[in-house]
């Protein structure tokens, strides 16, 4: 593959792994609208990644590898930390919050 292609392919790796760290961030913060404002930019992230990845197929140089590992890997904690952070809300909110969309949108969003 030519190395323009690889770059394309990283810089669709950089900018999902920024929002994936920004993500991780808002949790941490229990700022829902950010994190949904994120989900909607992983979106679009995910969509010129898996373009740029479908030039390549499976194989893939050791250190594009080892960079779609890590955002996996990104992917995966901030999904366990949600999921976390849901758990511990859902035991203190009251019927009120759990009709709230914006929270039903997210349980959806980080639910298998």
């Amino acid at each position: 593959m030519s190395k323009l292609s690889y770059e394309k392919l990283g810089s669709a790796l950089d900018l999902h792994h920024n929002l994936l760290h920004a993500e991780k961030q808002a949790i941490a913060s229990r700022d829902l609208n950010t994190v949904e404002s994120i989900l909607s930019q992983k979106d679009q992230s995910l969509e010129l990644l898996l373009l740029a990845k479908s030039e390549f197929g499976t194989k893939f140089p050791p250190h594009i590898e080892s960079r779609i590992n890590e955002v996996i890997s990104l992917q995966e904690m901030n999904t366990n930390e949600f999921r976390k952070l849901h758990i511990q809300d859902s035991n203190s909110l009251d019927s009120n919050k759990l009709t709230n969309p914006l929270h039903k949108r997210l349980r959806q969003a980080y639910s298998n």
